[in-house]
């Protein structure tokens, strides 16, 4: 009787255990698609700088600062440009996903569609991951 105790009792803590090993959830904002007037296509106020023309040397991170992990969930037939306060981080192909690293305490994230048509934009104050769903 002994024995059988002990057996539920060590697995009980081992069920435990992993439980709390689990990640937390990842928090999700869903990006909803909006139509792209023409006067915006000339010149978009949300976008400061575009992907590089030459070949350029990346900026090294500083170690100081906490870094933020966002998940680009591309549930279009597009392909999507992505800016991370108004510059460049690259482009998710259609019905794909793409990932960028930011220095904690971004302001605003965009996408936008290569031909312009549509963009999806947010904010908010990232630490940790999260999911932007483009739809």
């Amino acid at each position: 009787m002994k024995r059988i105790l002990f057996i539920i009792t060590t697995l009980c803590l081992l069920a435990g255990s992993f439980t709390s090993m689990a990640q937390p959830p990842k928090k999700q904002k869903v990006m909803v698609a909006r139509h792209v007037d023409e006067a915006r296509k000339t010149k978009n106020p949300n976008i400061k700088s575009e992907a590089p023309a030459a070949d350029a040397e990346m900026a090294k991170p500083s170690l100081t600062r906490g870094s933020c992990t966002v998940t680009f969930t591309n549930s279009t037939g597009y392909y999507v440009k992505v800016y991370v306060d108004g510059n460049y981080k690259g482009t998710v192909a259609p019905y794909d996903n793409g990932n960028v690293t930011v220095y904690s305490g971004y302001t605003t994230v965009y996408c936008i569609t290569t031909g312009g048509t549509y963009d999806w934009s947010a904010q908010g104050d990232c630490s940790g991951t999260y999911v932007f769903d483009i739809r």
